[in-house]
């Protein structure tokens, strides 16, 4: 009977100030992240009562992207705006659209956030650091790197901004001056798998095949999820003449479903593209020539124009002599 009348005044009692709502939304978020339902639940609860909320709209959007997938992040980016037209004045708002447009892809639309950000907060490292990715995602690596470098001035242990900047030296082709970079961040920075793949693969391309193999290896220790993490390992024990191991880990990179060429799921579009390749030049190496040309026209018909692919058909059929892969002319 007691606990019956305790339930009964916790439902006549009157729901919680709208701001103390919102701080306990603000605590999840930042910690208990398996409440995301709970936390979406509450604050559309909060938004039907105050629409003008800009911080609901704000917190909503920071839920929406932690849900991860591509639709969330769609959604997020709406109450991200939301929250702007309310109060223009959100400069932390243009750095979360930022972010989100270089996840989907859309590395004009960050540009443009961040360029708008840096109007209100001038010199900001943070946006400075992100603006540098965006311009190298934009095929300006020049630019990446000069901006990048503004946001070191501020503060040298910066590493994800050394981070974008060793990105940024890969694109330029100055391999050993990024490769100083990324291991600088892994010595000293904040430790994520990124950096360890990034410096994974220019080590490869440095010929650096027990450094590539190592460093991938410890990324893979930090999470095992990530299929770019096995395609890379697997090139690297290819290039070691480690074929067996090479096949193994390109198992355990296999993308979940194929995407077509026609999708815009970026960077999902890129993994499958990455894996493709490495499977045709595994397979090329292992003698599979079917199996190989197989693997290079699914990169060709995502990438027509892709140059190693291209080189590995032609591989294929100079050693098949003009026959088709399968035996026929």
């Amino acid at each position: 009977m007691l606990c019956a009348a305790f339930a009964a005044w916790q439902a006549a009692a009157p729901p919680p100030p709208i701001n103390v709502r919102l701080e306990r939304v603000r605590a999840d978020l930042f910690s208990r992240a398996e409440r995301l339902p709970e936390d979406v639940h509450e604050l559309k609860a909060v938004l039907a009562l105050d629409p003008r909320s800009a911080e609901a709209h704000v917190l909503l959007g920071i839920a929406y992207s932690t849900g991860g997938s591509k639709d969330l992040k769609g959604e997020a980016i709406g109450e991200f705006r939301q929250a702007l037209e309310i109060d223009p004045g959100l400069v932390p708002v243009h750095f979360y659209l930022a972010h989100l447009y270089l996840d989907l892809g859309r590395a004009a639309r960050a540009r443009e956030e961040l360029e708008a950000g840096l109007v209100k907060a001038p010199g900001n490292p943070e946006f400075l650091a992100l603006l540098g990715e965006a311009e190298r995602q934009l095929k300006n690596p020049s630019r990446a790197m000069e901006v990048t470098r503004q946001a070191l001035k501020g503060d040298e242990s910066f590493a994800q901004a050394r981070y974008f900047l060793g990105l940024a030296l890969l694109d330029l082709g100055q391999r050993d001056e990024a490769i100083k970079e990324l291991e600088q961040v892994v010595r000293s920075g904040p430790i994520v798998t990124d950096t360890y793949l990034a410096l994974g693969k220019a080590y490869i391309d440095a010929g650096r095949n027990a450094d590539a193999i190592e460093t991938l290896v410890k990324g893979l220790r930090l999470d095992a999820t990530r299929p770019e993490l096995h395609i890379a390992l697997a090139r690297a024990y290819r290039a070691n003449g480690m074929l067996p191991r090479a096949d193994e880990q390109l198992a355990l990179g296999k993308p979940k479903g194929p995407v077509s060429a026609a999708s815009s799921d970026y960077p999902y579009q890129q993994v499958d593209l990455d894996y493709q390749l490495e499977l045709g030049q595994l397979r090329l190496q292992q003698g599979q020539l079917a199996a190989a040309a197989q693997a290079f026209k699914k990169v060709l018909d995502m990438e027509p124009k892709h140059d190693a692919a291209t080189r590995g058909l032609a591989e294929v059929n100079r050693r098949l002599g003009g026959k088709k892969p399968g035996g026929g002319r």
